[in-house]
C-alpha cells in the first residue's frame, strides 16, 4: 500500500468534518457519538481517531466558521441602515439568540461550543478580536486584556440567554431586550444608546436571517461533501 499523502489525509479530515457538522445539526451535538460519525462514512474508528482525538475537536474545527458565518450575514444586515459599531454588535449577538432558538439541536451545539474547554477558549479569543475593533474607538482606555475579561463576562451571559428556551413568560422580545441591557452596559454604553439598540434590532426580521444562516450552512456542507467526494 503507497503512503498516504498530505492531500489526502485533509481530504480525509474535511470529510469527517463535513460528516460531523451534518450529524450535529440532524442530531445534536450531545446525541451524535463517534460511532454515528464513522458509520456515517463508512471508515474505522481508527480513521477518526487518527484525525480527531474526540467528537469536541470537530466541534472546534467548526466554530470558527460558524462564527464567519454570523458576522457576514450580520454586516449584510445592517449595511445600508447604519455603520454604527454598537448597532453591528447588536445584529451580530441578537441573530446568535435566534439561531438558537431555531431548534433544540442547534441550543445543543452552541451549549456545548460555549461550555467545552477549547470551544469555549477560542470562541473567546475570535469574540474578543470582534468586539475590540467594534467597541476600541468609544473605549480607547482598555487594552485586549481588558476586551478579553469583558468578553468572558458577556459570554457567560450569552451562554445563560441561549440555553433557557422561551416561553410564555420570557418572549423572544424580553430575551433580546434583557441580553442588549446587560450586556451593553458591561461596555460602558450609555442608556439612550442601548435604547437605540434595542430599537434598531426590532426592526430586522431575525428570524428569516436565522434560516437563511442556516440554511446556507447546510447547503455549504452539501456542496462541499459534493466536491469531496468527487477528488
Amino acid at each position: 500500500m503507497g503512503k498516504v499523502t498530505r492531500e489526502q489525509k485533509e481530504l480525509h479530515k474535511q470529510l469527517i468534518i463535513n460528516a460531523a457538522a451534518e450529524s450535529f445539526l440532524e442530531k445534536g451535538f450531545t446525541n451524535t457519538t463517534v460511532r454515528h460519525i464513522i458509520t456515517k462514512l463508512g471508515i474505522s474508528a481508527g480513521a477518526f481517531t487518527g484525525q480527531f482525538r474526540i467528537k469536541e475537536d470537530v466541534l472546534y474545527e467548526l466554530v470558527g466558521f460558524v462564527l464567519n458565518q454570523q458576522f457576514a450575514v450580520s454586516e449584510k444586515l445592517v449595511a445600508g441602515r447604519s455603520d454604527d459599531k454598537i448597532l453591528l454588535y447588536a445584529a451580530e449577538t441578537v441573530l446568535q439568540l435566534y439561531i438558537v432558538d431555531m431548534d433544540e439541536n442547534l441550543r445543543d451545539i452552541y451549549y456545548n461550543a460555549y461550555s467545552l474547554p477549547k470551544t469555549s477558549a477560542l470562541i473567546q479569543e475570535t469574540v474578543t478580536e470582534k468586539v475590540e475593533i467594534l467597541f476600541k474607538e468609544e473605549l480607547p482606555q482598555l487594552e485586549s486584556k481588558d476586551f478579553y475579561l469583558l468578553e468572558i463576562a458577556t459570554g457567560g451571559i450569552m451562554r445563560g440567554f441561549m440555553i433557557t428556551p422561551c416561553n410564555i413568560w420570557f418572549s423572544m422580545d424580553m430575551k433580546v431586550e434583557a441580553f442588549l441591557r446587560n450586556t451593553l452596559r458591561l461596555y460602558y454604553v450609555p442608556d439612550e444608546k442601548i435604547e437605540e439598540a434595542i430599537a434598531f434590532v426590532k426592526t430586522i426580521d431575525f428570524r428569516q436571517a436565522a434560516k437563511e444562516t442556516v440554511d446556507g450552512i447546510f447547503l455549504y456542507l452539501k456542496k462541499q461533501r459534493e466536491s469531496l467526494q468527487e477528488i
